[in-house]
Protein backbone atom coordinates (compact mmCIF):
# COMPACT_ATOMS: atom_id res chain seq x y z
CA UNK A 1 0.00 0.00 0.00
CA UNK A 2 0.97 3.47 -1.39
CA UNK A 3 0.32 6.92 -0.57
CA UNK A 4 -0.48 8.28 -3.99
CA UNK A 5 -1.61 11.67 -3.44
CA UNK A 6 -2.70 14.75 -1.09
CA UNK A 7 -4.95 17.31 -1.36
CA UNK A 8 -5.93 20.17 0.67
CA UNK A 9 -9.31 22.46 0.79
CA UNK A 10 -9.85 25.93 2.42
CA UNK A 11 -13.15 27.04 3.82
CA UNK A 12 -13.49 30.42 5.80
CA UNK A 13 -15.82 32.23 7.86
CA UNK A 14 -15.40 35.88 8.84
CA UNK A 15 -18.04 35.45 11.77
CA UNK A 16 -16.64 37.02 15.19
CA UNK A 17 -16.65 33.47 18.09
CA UNK A 18 -18.33 33.66 20.90
CA UNK A 19 -14.97 34.31 22.73
CA UNK A 20 -14.17 37.85 20.36
CA UNK A 21 -10.22 36.48 19.85
CA UNK A 22 -10.74 36.88 16.26
CA UNK A 23 -12.21 38.26 13.31
CA UNK A 24 -12.77 34.98 11.48
CA UNK A 25 -11.62 31.83 11.43
CA UNK A 26 -9.98 29.33 8.34
CA UNK A 27 -10.26 25.45 8.52
CA UNK A 28 -7.97 23.37 5.97
CA UNK A 29 -9.81 19.54 5.29
CA UNK A 30 -6.88 17.46 4.41
CA UNK A 31 -7.35 14.22 2.70
CA UNK A 32 -4.42 11.60 1.87
CA UNK A 33 -5.32 9.05 -0.43
CA UNK A 34 -3.89 5.71 -1.32
CA UNK A 35 -3.47 3.17 -3.78
CA UNK A 36 -6.08 0.86 -2.59
CA UNK A 37 -9.03 3.54 -2.89
CA UNK A 38 -8.55 4.31 0.96
CA UNK A 39 -8.45 8.27 1.86
CA UNK A 40 -7.67 9.47 5.05
CA UNK A 41 -9.07 12.97 6.27
CA UNK A 42 -8.35 15.34 8.74
CA UNK A 43 -8.13 19.17 9.93
CA UNK A 44 -6.26 21.83 11.20
CA UNK A 45 -7.79 25.26 11.74
CA UNK A 46 -6.18 29.08 12.45
CA UNK A 47 -8.11 32.04 13.60
CA UNK A 48 -7.70 35.11 11.32
CA UNK A 49 -6.36 38.10 12.83
CA UNK A 50 -5.74 41.69 11.88
CA UNK A 51 -2.99 41.07 10.15
CA UNK A 52 -4.62 38.82 7.76
CA UNK A 53 -5.12 35.26 7.33
CA UNK A 54 -2.12 32.85 6.88
CA UNK A 55 -3.90 29.84 5.93
CA UNK A 56 -2.59 30.17 2.60
CA UNK A 57 0.86 29.80 3.75
CA UNK A 58 0.02 26.42 5.52
CA UNK A 59 -1.85 25.34 2.14
CA UNK A 60 1.32 25.70 -0.11
CA UNK A 61 3.68 23.87 2.76
CA UNK A 62 1.06 20.98 2.65
CA UNK A 63 0.36 20.65 -1.38
CA UNK A 64 4.18 21.15 -2.09
CA UNK A 65 6.52 19.92 0.24
CA UNK A 66 4.81 17.61 2.43
CA UNK A 67 2.93 16.19 -0.25
CA UNK A 68 6.44 15.49 -2.03
CA UNK A 69 7.76 13.92 1.16
CA UNK A 70 4.91 11.43 1.42
CA UNK A 71 4.07 10.23 -1.95
CA UNK A 72 5.08 6.65 -2.53
CA UNK A 73 5.29 5.92 1.09
CA UNK A 74 3.20 3.54 3.47
CA UNK A 75 0.92 5.12 5.41
CA UNK A 76 1.08 2.74 8.10
CA UNK A 77 4.57 3.80 8.78
CA UNK A 78 3.40 6.80 10.93
CA UNK A 79 6.60 7.24 12.42
CA UNK A 80 8.48 7.28 9.78
CA UNK A 81 6.47 9.74 7.98
CA UNK A 82 6.94 11.68 10.95
CA UNK A 83 10.11 12.34 11.03
CA UNK A 84 10.35 13.22 7.27
CA UNK A 85 8.00 15.94 7.67
CA UNK A 86 9.80 17.25 10.84
CA UNK A 87 12.95 17.10 8.69
CA UNK A 88 11.54 18.55 5.54
CA UNK A 89 11.59 21.83 6.61
CA UNK A 90 15.14 22.12 8.05
CA UNK A 91 15.68 23.57 11.51
CA UNK A 92 11.47 25.17 11.16
CA UNK A 93 9.42 22.21 12.35
CA UNK A 94 9.87 22.52 15.94
CA UNK A 95 6.77 24.50 16.65
CA UNK A 96 3.92 26.84 15.44
CA UNK A 97 1.76 26.04 11.60
CA UNK A 98 4.57 23.59 10.77
CA UNK A 99 3.73 21.22 13.10
CA UNK A 100 -0.12 21.92 12.68
CA UNK A 101 0.82 20.89 9.02
CA UNK A 102 2.83 17.67 10.05
CA UNK A 103 -0.32 17.23 12.74
CA UNK A 104 -2.91 16.96 9.21
CA UNK A 105 -1.32 14.83 7.28
CA UNK A 106 -0.61 11.92 10.76
CA UNK A 107 -4.41 12.83 11.59
CA UNK A 108 -5.18 11.42 8.34
CA UNK A 109 -2.44 8.27 8.27
CA UNK A 110 -4.12 7.50 11.69
CA UNK A 111 -7.59 7.85 9.55
CA UNK A 112 -6.81 5.73 7.55
CA UNK A 113 -5.37 2.70 10.03
CA UNK A 114 -8.85 2.73 11.44
CA UNK A 115 -10.85 2.43 8.21
CA UNK A 116 -8.41 -0.32 7.02
CA UNK A 117 -9.45 -2.39 10.41
CA UNK A 118 -12.77 -1.00 9.94
CA UNK A 119 -12.40 0.21 13.65
CA UNK A 120 -12.90 3.85 15.47
CA UNK A 121 -9.32 5.34 15.89
CA UNK A 122 -10.15 4.59 19.72
CA UNK A 123 -9.68 1.06 19.30
CA UNK A 124 -5.66 1.38 18.30
CA UNK A 125 -4.64 2.88 21.73
CA UNK A 126 -5.44 -0.43 23.27
CA UNK A 127 -8.07 0.51 26.05
CA UNK A 128 -11.79 1.75 25.60
CA UNK A 129 -14.51 2.62 27.43
CA UNK A 130 -18.17 3.85 26.47
CA UNK A 131 -17.90 7.07 27.44
CA UNK A 132 -15.67 10.15 28.42
CA UNK A 133 -16.08 13.40 31.72
CA UNK A 134 -15.82 16.59 29.67
CA UNK A 135 -15.54 20.03 31.04
CA UNK A 136 -17.65 22.77 29.37
CA UNK A 137 -15.52 25.74 27.94
CA UNK A 138 -17.32 29.09 28.62
CA UNK A 139 -15.09 30.97 27.54
CA UNK A 140 -17.91 33.76 26.40
CA UNK A 141 -16.94 37.56 26.47
CA UNK A 142 -19.45 38.71 28.74
CA UNK A 143 -20.16 40.90 31.87
CA UNK A 144 -19.41 38.85 34.97
CA UNK A 145 -22.82 38.99 35.62
CA UNK A 146 -23.93 37.83 32.38
CA UNK A 147 -21.12 34.89 32.48
CA UNK A 148 -22.01 33.82 35.72
CA UNK A 149 -25.39 33.18 34.20
CA UNK A 150 -24.33 31.78 31.00
CA UNK A 151 -22.27 29.72 33.18
CA UNK A 152 -25.26 28.57 35.52
CA UNK A 153 -26.66 27.15 32.01
CA UNK A 154 -24.29 24.67 31.60
CA UNK A 155 -24.90 23.72 35.13
CA UNK A 156 -27.99 22.82 34.67
CA UNK A 157 -27.08 20.83 31.43
CA UNK A 158 -25.83 18.84 32.94
CA UNK A 159 -22.27 19.37 33.38
CA UNK A 160 -20.24 19.60 36.77
CA UNK A 161 -17.35 21.33 36.15
CA UNK A 162 -16.54 24.80 33.81
CA UNK A 163 -13.83 26.49 32.64
CA UNK A 164 -13.77 30.76 32.20
CA UNK A 165 -11.49 33.16 30.62
CA UNK A 166 -9.03 35.53 32.68
CA UNK A 167 -6.47 36.23 30.72
CA UNK A 168 -4.89 39.52 29.84
CA UNK A 169 -5.78 39.20 26.66
CA UNK A 170 -9.45 39.14 27.42
CA UNK A 171 -10.14 41.05 30.73
CA UNK A 172 -8.26 43.05 33.55
CA UNK A 173 -6.76 41.64 36.71
CA UNK A 174 -9.81 43.00 38.61
CA UNK A 175 -12.11 42.47 36.01
CA UNK A 176 -11.27 38.38 35.80
CA UNK A 177 -11.43 38.22 39.86
CA UNK A 178 -15.13 39.89 39.00
CA UNK A 179 -15.59 37.23 36.93
CA UNK A 180 -14.34 34.69 39.35
CA UNK A 181 -16.82 35.72 42.20
CA UNK A 182 -19.85 36.29 39.85
CA UNK A 183 -19.73 32.64 38.18
CA UNK A 184 -19.01 30.90 41.24
CA UNK A 185 -21.98 32.72 43.20
CA UNK A 186 -24.15 31.67 40.21
CA UNK A 187 -22.94 27.47 39.93
CA UNK A 188 -22.82 27.12 43.28
CA UNK A 189 -19.94 25.13 45.42
CA UNK A 190 -20.51 22.38 44.39
CA UNK A 191 -19.18 22.78 40.71
CA UNK A 192 -15.74 22.08 39.21
CA UNK A 193 -14.37 26.49 38.48
CA UNK A 194 -11.36 26.23 36.02
CA UNK A 195 -9.84 29.81 35.08
CA UNK A 196 -7.84 29.77 31.75
CA UNK A 197 -5.40 32.50 31.90
CA UNK A 198 -3.84 31.86 28.25
CA UNK A 199 -0.19 32.41 29.85
CA UNK A 200 -0.48 36.17 30.28
CA UNK A 201 0.28 36.62 33.65
CA UNK A 202 3.89 36.44 35.29
CA UNK A 203 4.36 34.03 38.35
CA UNK A 204 4.33 36.88 41.36
CA UNK A 205 0.80 38.14 39.39
CA UNK A 206 -0.62 34.15 39.35
CA UNK A 207 0.53 33.67 42.93
CA UNK A 208 -1.17 37.17 44.41
CA UNK A 209 -4.25 36.26 42.26
CA UNK A 210 -4.11 32.54 43.79
CA UNK A 211 -3.94 34.69 47.45
CA UNK A 212 -6.85 36.62 46.36
CA UNK A 213 -9.41 33.93 45.03
CA UNK A 214 -8.91 31.58 47.86
CA UNK A 215 -12.40 31.90 48.93
CA UNK A 216 -13.53 31.08 45.38
CA UNK A 217 -12.59 27.62 45.49
CA UNK A 218 -10.66 27.49 42.09
CA UNK A 219 -10.50 23.88 40.90
CA UNK A 220 -7.54 24.71 38.20
CA UNK A 221 -5.40 27.73 37.00
CA UNK A 222 -5.02 27.16 33.33
CA UNK A 223 -1.72 28.63 31.86
CA UNK A 224 -0.79 31.03 34.41
CA UNK A 225 2.12 32.03 32.66
CA UNK A 226 3.50 31.32 29.00
CA UNK A 227 4.71 27.99 27.86
CA UNK A 228 8.15 28.86 27.95
CA UNK A 229 8.19 29.69 31.62
CA UNK A 230 8.35 26.07 33.30
CA UNK A 231 10.72 28.10 36.19
CA UNK A 232 7.44 30.23 36.60
CA UNK A 233 4.62 27.26 36.88
CA UNK A 234 7.20 25.63 39.26
CA UNK A 235 7.28 28.93 41.56
CA UNK A 236 3.27 29.16 41.15
CA UNK A 237 2.40 25.52 41.90
CA UNK A 238 4.64 25.63 44.84
CA UNK A 239 2.08 28.56 46.20
CA UNK A 240 -1.46 27.46 44.92
CA UNK A 241 -2.53 25.42 47.07
CA UNK A 242 -5.50 23.29 46.71
CA UNK A 243 -5.44 24.77 42.84
CA UNK A 244 -4.23 22.71 40.57
CA UNK A 245 -1.85 23.97 38.02
CA UNK A 246 -3.21 23.03 34.31
CA UNK A 247 -1.01 23.36 31.07
CA UNK A 248 0.49 22.43 27.86
CA UNK A 249 -1.88 23.62 25.42
CA UNK A 250 0.78 25.67 23.34
CA UNK A 251 3.42 23.33 24.10
CA UNK A 252 5.16 20.94 20.99
CA UNK A 253 7.10 17.85 21.40
CA UNK A 254 7.82 15.43 24.36
CA UNK A 255 11.25 17.51 25.46
CA UNK A 256 9.13 20.55 26.66
CA UNK A 257 6.68 18.33 28.73
CA UNK A 258 9.21 16.36 29.97
CA UNK A 259 10.04 20.01 31.52
CA UNK A 260 7.29 20.22 33.20
CA UNK A 261 7.05 16.84 34.68
CA UNK A 262 10.73 16.73 35.77
CA UNK A 263 10.40 20.70 37.52
CA UNK A 264 7.41 19.45 39.31
CA UNK A 265 5.45 22.06 37.50
CA UNK A 266 2.39 20.77 36.62
CA UNK A 267 -0.89 19.15 37.86
CA UNK A 268 -2.77 18.40 35.07
CA UNK A 269 -0.91 18.11 31.32
CA UNK A 270 -2.87 19.31 28.32
CA UNK A 271 -1.27 18.50 25.29
CA UNK A 272 -3.02 19.29 21.99
CA UNK A 273 -2.58 17.19 19.13
CA UNK A 274 -2.70 19.52 16.85
CA UNK A 275 0.13 21.70 18.45
CA UNK A 276 2.11 18.54 19.09
CA UNK A 277 2.59 16.97 15.29
CA UNK A 278 0.17 14.84 15.18
CA UNK A 279 -1.12 11.83 17.29
CA UNK A 280 2.36 9.94 16.82
CA UNK A 281 4.00 12.80 18.96
CA UNK A 282 1.24 12.92 21.71
CA UNK A 283 1.05 9.70 22.01
CA UNK A 284 4.95 9.64 23.48
CA UNK A 285 3.71 12.85 25.54
CA UNK A 286 0.87 10.38 27.02
CA UNK A 287 2.77 7.24 28.07
CA UNK A 288 5.77 9.73 29.80
CA UNK A 289 2.81 11.62 31.45
CA UNK A 290 1.29 8.36 32.33
CA UNK A 291 4.49 7.12 33.73
CA UNK A 292 4.86 10.05 35.90
CA UNK A 293 0.89 9.46 37.37
CA UNK A 294 0.35 12.87 35.72
CA UNK A 295 -2.87 12.92 34.45
CA UNK A 296 -3.79 14.59 30.91
CA UNK A 297 -6.80 16.70 29.58
CA UNK A 298 -5.91 17.70 26.32
CA UNK A 299 -7.06 20.70 25.21
CA UNK A 300 -9.94 21.73 22.16
CA UNK A 301 -9.90 19.39 19.21
CA UNK A 302 -12.57 17.81 20.38
CA UNK A 303 -13.30 15.86 17.43
CA UNK A 304 -9.50 14.36 17.60
CA UNK A 305 -9.20 13.88 21.56
CA UNK A 306 -12.41 12.19 22.13
CA UNK A 307 -10.72 9.23 20.32
CA UNK A 308 -7.62 9.26 22.65
CA UNK A 309 -10.15 9.75 25.32
CA UNK A 310 -11.57 6.13 24.77
CA UNK A 311 -8.87 4.54 23.91
CA UNK A 312 -6.88 6.09 26.76
CA UNK A 313 -7.20 5.26 31.04
CA UNK A 314 -5.19 8.59 32.42
CA UNK A 315 -6.84 11.11 29.85
CA UNK A 316 -9.38 11.96 32.98
CA UNK A 317 -11.03 14.96 31.10
CA UNK A 318 -12.04 16.12 27.39
CA UNK A 319 -12.56 19.89 26.87
CA UNK A 320 -15.92 20.72 25.16
CA UNK A 321 -17.41 23.08 22.91
CA UNK A 322 -20.70 22.57 23.21
CA UNK A 323 -22.95 22.53 19.95
CA UNK A 324 -24.53 25.89 21.19
CA UNK A 325 -21.11 28.00 20.46
CA UNK A 326 -20.15 30.06 17.45
CA UNK A 327 -17.86 27.39 16.54
CA UNK A 328 -16.82 27.37 12.87
CA UNK A 329 -14.82 23.81 13.32
CA UNK A 330 -18.21 22.78 14.89
CA UNK A 331 -20.44 23.93 11.96
CA UNK A 332 -18.20 22.88 9.39
CA UNK A 333 -17.35 19.14 10.90
CA UNK A 334 -20.51 17.03 11.69
CA UNK A 335 -18.88 14.44 12.19
CA UNK A 336 -18.04 12.59 15.09
CA UNK A 337 -21.53 13.49 16.26
CA UNK A 338 -21.53 13.59 19.50
CA UNK A 339 -24.13 11.79 22.09
CA UNK A 340 -24.46 13.59 25.61
CA UNK A 341 -24.54 11.10 28.14
CA UNK A 342 -25.48 13.16 31.97
CA UNK A 343 -24.13 11.11 34.64
CA UNK A 344 -23.98 11.37 38.57
CA UNK A 345 -20.97 13.35 38.06
CA UNK A 346 -21.20 15.12 35.43
CA UNK A 347 -21.35 15.29 31.38
CA UNK A 348 -20.34 12.83 29.50
CA UNK A 349 -19.37 12.30 25.20
CA UNK A 350 -20.66 8.64 24.06
CA UNK A 351 -17.65 6.83 22.36
CA UNK A 352 -17.44 7.22 18.60
CA UNK A 353 -18.55 4.09 16.44
CA UNK A 354 -17.85 4.66 13.07
CA UNK A 355 -14.34 4.02 11.56
CA UNK A 356 -11.50 6.20 11.62
CA UNK A 357 -11.51 9.65 12.99
CA UNK A 358 -15.05 9.66 11.23
CA UNK A 359 -14.82 12.96 10.38
CA UNK A 360 -17.58 14.40 8.13
CA UNK A 361 -18.26 17.67 6.87
CA UNK A 362 -21.82 19.81 6.43
CA UNK A 363 -21.60 19.76 2.82
CA UNK A 364 -24.11 22.79 2.77
CA UNK A 365 -21.66 25.00 5.05
CA UNK A 366 -18.74 23.54 3.29
CA UNK A 367 -20.18 25.17 -0.12
CA UNK A 368 -20.84 28.61 1.45
CA UNK A 369 -17.27 28.57 2.98
CA UNK A 370 -14.97 27.15 0.35
CA UNK A 371 -12.48 29.45 -0.59
CA UNK A 372 -12.20 29.23 -4.45
CA UNK A 373 -8.41 29.01 -6.01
Amino acid sequence: MKIIDLTVNRYMNMEESDMAHAAGHEILIVEVQTDIGVTGRSFIGTPIFEHGITGDVAVTLLRRNFKNKIIGENPLHTEKIWQLLFDAPWRLGMRGMIRDCIAAVDFALWDIKGKLLNVPLSDLFGGHRDRVLTYANVGHQLPPDELGKKALEYVNKGHSAIKIRGSLTAVSLEESTRRVAAVREAIGPNVKLMVDINGTWDAATAIEQLKKWGKYDVYWLEEPVSPEDITGYARVRERAGHTLIAGGEQNTGLHEFRQYIEKNAIDVLQPNASCTGGITEWLKIYQFATAHNIPISPWNLQQIHVHMAVGLPNVKWIEYFTPDRSSFQNKLLKGPQFKEIIGEDGLYLAAPTLPGLALEIDEKVAEESLVKE
